[in-house]
């Protein structure tokens, strides 16, 4: 098609060059013939219009009939055409705002989701998790590890306050029972304790040395009525070791009871003073040593590092779906219902697609210049006379209209000419000029 335009511009021309050729003809043998001077001077001024846009034309590729001046003005400014040409197509035809509007028109989330499905779902999210952090698991070295984890928790550390917390705990705990799991538990431990031989020698211990106390502070009197005591056995220290274990088994049994008076009491006494650590400042004092002096601990660094070498180990073991390892079933259940809830929940598939189109801006727009770099890559390529053939493919059919339309617009140029100079010029405005200056 491109072929055909010029073609047909170099035949308008040749046929308006063949008009000219054979109205002067004509109007050599003729004359004073009105028509054929009309013929004359519209094909002459079509064939100048012609050979005008012709020249202008070609110059914009090369040198017409070897002319250098301001000619050829592709390839003498072949470094301005391709910067102008770069600039306009990253600048212009792909500025990130139209980026941005065609990318945030896409829906990447839902060909997500559907590609996931088809996958497997939470299942293929999983075992993928897995694999990334059994890559990761593979690298590591527990010690180092644990090094940069714990650096990372003591300089974190420096802006915790555990003393506020202590509360939330608190109530938390009370809230879900472990306030009286734990007093359960610590029953049935002090009831283990007390109800052991070792706790009845220890009160049996204690009354002796009461006894002994007494004794030594009574005088002779009393120490002489304590042995006729003794001998009558009316002061029996085992009997009262018993007693004293029994009572101590049956105040614990009771403290099991959640309406147990005395453990409502330790309950309350146990919640108030929780309540009033937040303002007691040697409490405060006292948790951020306590936390100093365990996050600067070997230990601590040892701790994280055993942690860490057994999570790695299960990290690095095989897992599959029908024989899951202690990874698999514990991220599995939160990917599962992460993914539920992106499937069924509009505004969160928005947020994270509107997510997505946000980071692929973002990395469209610190590479955006590279649009224009390949561009300019691009066309560097081109020698000079594939540069002009890139041109004439975009544009060539509007540059050869424009020689045809100069060869138009000439003789219609020429016909409103010769009309006004025969019609209006030679009769009327010729005469006036003579007159005034005669």
């Amino acid at each position: 098609m491109k072929t055909n335009y010029h073609r047909r511009a170099n035949i308008t021309l040749a046929a308006v060059f063949l008009f000219f050729l054979s109205a002067a003809v004509l109007e050599y043998f003729n004359p004073g013939n009105f028509g054929i001077r009309l013929m004359f001077f519209v094909s002459e001024a079509a064939l100048v219009g012609g050979i005008a846009d012709w020249f202008a034309v070609t110059a914009i590729f090369k040198k017409p009939l070897g002319w250098g001046y301001h000619t050829a003005l592709i390839p003498r400014n072949r470094e301005k055409v391709i910067e102008a040409v770069a600039s306009i197509v990253q600048t212009e035809l792909l500025n990130m705002t139209l980026i941005r509007k065609k990318i945030e028109g896409i829906p990447f989330i839902e060909g997500l989701l559907l590609s996931v499905e088809k996958a497997g779902g939470s299942i293929y999210l999983t075992d993928k998790a897995l694999v990334y952090l059994r890559r990761y698991a593979e690298k590591q070295e527990p010690a180092q590890l644990a090094e940069k984890l714990a650096t990372f928790i003591r300089c974190t550390a420096k802006t915790w306050n555990l003393a506020p917390r202590v509360q939330g705990i608190s109530g938390w705990a009370l809230k879900h029972g472990y306030i009286d799991l734990g007093m359960d538990c610590l029953a049935e431990g002090l009831w283990d304790k007390a109800a052991d031989e070792e706790t009845r020698q220890t009160i049996l211990r204690y009354l002796e040395e009461i006894k002994e106390e007494k004794v030594s502070n009574g005088g002779a009197i009393f120490r002489t009525l304590m042995g006729f005591v003794e001998m009558s056995d009316g002061l029996n220290l085992d009997e009262a070791a018993d007693a004293l274990q029994a009572e101590l088994l049956l105040t614990l049994r009771k403290f099991r009871d959640p309406l147990d008076s005395l453990r409502i009491r330790l309950k309350d006494m146990l919640l108030n003073r929780v309540a009033e650590l937040e303002f007691d400042t040697r409490f405060c004092t006292q948790v951020e040593q306590w936390k100093e002096d365990i996050l600067n601990d070997g230990i601590f660094s040892r701790f994280l590092e055993f942690v860490l070498g057994e999570a790695l180990k299960v990290a690095s073991s095989p897992s599959t779906p029908s024989e899951p390892n202690a990874l698999y079933r514990t991220i599995h259940p939160y990917v599962e219902k992460y993914w539920v809830s992106v499937q069924h929940n509009p505004e969160l598939r928005a947020r994270i697609n509107a997510f997505l189109a946000d980071t692929l801006c973002r990395v469209i727009q610190n590479e955006h210049d590279l649009i224009g770099g390949m561009v300019r890559e691009t066309l560097a390529a081109h020698t000079d006379q594939d540069l002009n053939r890139f041109v004439e493919e975009k544009a060539g059919n509007d540059l050869q209209w424009i020689r045809i339309n100069g060869s138009m617009i000439g003789g219609v140029v020429g016909l409103l000419m010769f009309l006004f100079l025969d019609f209006v010029y030679e009769p009327i405005i010729i005469p006036v000029i003579m007159n005034y200056i005669r």
